[in-house]
């Protein structure tokens, strides 16, 4: 079950790839499905690898996760998605910072981009220097927002925690959606599966009360895997 969004059209994800992503949260426990690299079977829940060259899931069983868990392998054209999730306490972030990103759907996440990188090259560079990336869900699938760097720096010195981000497999997940104030630490895939979610989901101009509660049984979701911890890390 692969989700990707082409460099060339980040705005507008396959809508297939993002059904069959929304999908997995729905199927029953002892559905099954297949290992993308060697075949194998996988259940419902299972890890991911990011393919760098075009921002797909790969769909991965326990054995090919490990293979792939050293950050060298596989010449670095795939990276296993972390499965730590965490709570930001006290997460600092003002109101003008927020509407300087001018979200219309009040959520976000933004992740770090090696851009292609080594992660030896990656060791070399400051995290509040490196290209950093804004998506928001939309009815039209990942949108990109504007983030400045000098705001990045602003959110990073004020919250150091931000430092260990892992280049294009975690992000700063923010929900503000009636009047939430939630800040986490979640891995790349959770951030497809909210983009499916509502792409799939919304209907008319407002999104309809389905999509909402569909929200807000994610971010439910997402509050009961998470660690609680303070935003200074």
């Amino acid at each position: 079950m692969s989700a990707s969004y082409s460099d060339h059209d980040r705005s507008a994800a396959p809508i297939g790839a993002l059904r069959r992503l929304t999908r997995q949260r729905e199927q029953p426990r002892s559905s099954l499905e297949h290992c993308e690299l060697c075949s194998a079977e996988i259940p419902a829940e299972h890890r991911h690898l990011l393919d760098l060259a075009n921002h797909t899931l790969i769909c991965s069983c326990q054995a090919c996760s490990i293979l792939f868990s050293d950050q060298g392998a596989g010449g670095g054209k795939y990276r296993l998605v972390p499965d730590r999730y965490l709570a930001l306490s006290d997460f600092r972030m003002t109101d003008e910072q927020w509407d300087e990103l001018m979200i219309p759907v009040n959520m976000v996440y933004i992740f770090p981009s090696s851009g292609g990188r080594s992660q030896e090259s990656l060791s070399h560079t400051s995290p509040s220097q490196r290209h950093v990336t804004a998506f928001y869900p939309s009815p039209a699938g990942a949108t990109e927002s504007l983030l400045s760097l000098e705001s990045w720096e602003t959110l990073v010195s004020d919250n150091p925690i931000l430092h260990d981000l892992e280049p294009d497999v975690e992000a700063l997940l923010i929900n503000r959606v009636r009047e939430a104030r939630e800040h986490y630490v979640v891995p790349i895939d959770a951030c497809y599966q909210l983009v499916g979610l509502i792409r799939v989901s919304w209907r008319g101009l407002s999104g309809g009360e389905e999509v909402w509660k569909a929200v807000a049984e994610f971010f439910a979701n997402i509050r009961a895997k998470s660690q609680v911890v303070g935003g200074g890390g």
